[in-house]
């Protein structure tokens, strides 16, 4: 029995005044929007651990993982590549749920004041679903909720156009948003105007820059900056609390809430299938036979399968705190307390180089503390998967002072970032005591040296790889110092990624970046 001469054409789109009466339910379907975005197929792992490895910081681990992850890694991207074939619908799915609360905001019973808050957050996740995509394949089908007669007469938009997008949603969720939002899990001003500055940073740098964005910059990331208090943000006290998951912060502008499963007895089935709201990146980052955390589960090891670069542990300042507590370099091992990353290779499907600390052992650390089960491999974890945080906006401003001649602010905003580097400790750490490295800068900041800070003070949270295509960075991966990694990188090829050649196939107005045509 054969389908292969049925040909689906589906039309048709869900009327906002049969799904949406009150503002209760508008924000039930803002809601589904964010748990898309939580959901494996995005940021429980497969953009997570995308956005990671493709950067200089990270390479594979385990020889045995999964093919397309090796491909990601390697420069080596097919157009039906694994990880983009589930990311891609999947942030689709989540442009739909979102246009579909906008569109429903004139049928909905309540006041703009009401009303438009809700709206906004849905305007937040359109342009965030935008802007990962704008960056990572260029142009692509803008989804402005506008019903289509006939998708399959879509056809991608302008870069340009796309940014122009994302501003105006953007700017229409920094008018309507709380000033302090509930939780972190949900946008506030500061998330907005903080992503903001960094649209117009991106767009600075871009085919579509305008005269005016480095200022753009500047004045989004001045706004907060200038408003700590009304918008309730500050950098945390010590680095090592920022990714404690029992750590209330004021940092973190805007996170994502894992499910965590076994914690609330909800099997990944019950929530729409396999892994389904579980995260995976405290696995895919933890270190392979770890036995530290087996009082959480007696299967509470990592899967080594992303590891830092050797040369990120030996060329980053071992007086910089930030270094501990961004690399775990040593776990228990058959019984053997403080088992050395130099002997790990001993370890089946280990490798002797540090682990990413950020996921898997803040998420083991806090477990003990506070005595939560979690599940094998920690993956049903309540870890902290932040998309913006308040250092970085301080280091948006730093960028955009540099480029618009402003040194001295400049300098000021990465010395108030060096400065909280300096201070060891922490809620639940004490292990490590504060340190003069890295010391303020004194003045005369370069972009190289913004992309620096960037580099240690972001590391491993998913905005590497944007930096190095914004500022056309290739270069970092010639293998020659002080280059971290050896990749054949084609700057022809590989600054954009594959788009999902389903969708290419389906859709004459989407067409396949450059080198990655009917491979």
């Amino acid at each position: 029995m054969s389908c292969e001469d049925l040909e689906e054409r589906p039309v048709g789109v869900l009327a906002p005044e049969g799904l949406f009466k009150t503002v209760s339910e508008l924000k039930s379907g803002v809601n589904g929007g964010y748990y898309l975005l939580a959901r494996e197929e995005f940021y429980g792992r497969k953009l997570s651990l995308a956005l990671i490895v493709r950067s200089d910081m990270c390479g594979i681990g385990d020889p045995g993982t999964a093919t397309r992850r090796h491909a990601c890694d390697l420069m080596q991207m097919e157009q039906d590549n694994g990880l983009v074939n589930s990311f891609w619908p999947m942030g689709y799915k989540i442009l739909a749920a979102a246009n579909t609360v906008i569109n429903a905001r004139d049928v909905v019973a309540g006041t703009d004041e009401e009303i438009n808050p809700v709206v906004a957050e849905a305007y937040f996740l359109r342009a965030y679903v935008h802007y990962v995509f704008v960056r990572l394949f260029g142009e692509i089908i803008y989804m402005d909720g506008t019903p289509m007669e006939d998708p399959y007469a879509a056809t991608q938009s302008s870069v340009a156009d796309i940014y122009k997008g994302i501003i105006s949603d953007l700017e229409f969720a920094n008018q309507w948003l709380p000033d302090v939002p509930a939780d972190r899990s949900h946008p506030g001003k500061a998330a907005s105007y903080g992503m903001l500055a960094s649209v117009y940073m991106t767009r600075a740098t871009s085919e579509a820059a305008e005269g005016s964005d480095w200022q753009n910059a500047y004045t989004n990331a001045k706004e907060v900056i200038d408003n700590e208090g009304q918008y309730g943000v500050a950098l945390d006290q010590r680095y090592y609390d920022i990714f404690a998951p029992d750590y209330t912060s004021s940092e973190v502008l805007f996170k994502l809430n894992m499910i965590a499963n076994d914690n609330h007895n909800i099997t990944p089935g019950e929530l729409g299938g396999g892994n389904a709201g579980t995260d995976q990146l405290t696995s895919i980052t933890g270190p392979r036979g770890d036995e530290r955390f087996e009082a959480l589960n007696a299967a509470a090891f990592g899967w080594s399968a992303i590891v830092p670069e050797l040369k990120v542990y030996d060329s980053w300042d071992g007086k910089d705190y930030r270094k501990a507590v961004s690399l775990d370099t040593a776990i228990t091992y058959q019984g053997v307390m403080d088992y050395p990353f130099t002997e790990w290779s001993n370890v089946p499907q280990n490798v002797a180089r540090p682990a990413i600390a950020k996921y898997f052992r803040a998420t083991g650390e806090a477990g003990l503390r506070t005595g939560t089960a979690q599940g094998a491999s920690l993956r049903d974890s309540n870890v902290k998967h932040i998309i913006m945080r308040y250092a970085e906006v301080l280091l948006i401003a730093a960028e955009a002072a540099v480029e618009l001649g402003n040194d001295s602010e400049a300098v000021s905003y990465v010395n108030r970032v060096r400065a909280r580097a300096r201070n060891a400790g922490g809620t639940a750490d004490n292990k490590y005591q504060p340190s003069a490295a890295p010391a303020d800068h004194m003045g005369g900041l370069t972009i190289e040296d913004i992309m620096e800070e960037r580099r240690l003070e972001l590391a491993f949270e998913g905005v590497r790889w944007y930096d190095i295509v914004r500022r056309k960075m290739g270069n970092v991966f010639s293998g020659a110092a002080p280059a971290l990694e050896d990749r054949n990188f084609d700057p022809a090829v590989d600054y954009l990624w594959p788009k999902y050649y389903v969708d290419v196939d389906l859709l004459p107005g989407l067409t396949q970046n450059p080198g990655y045509e009917g491979l």
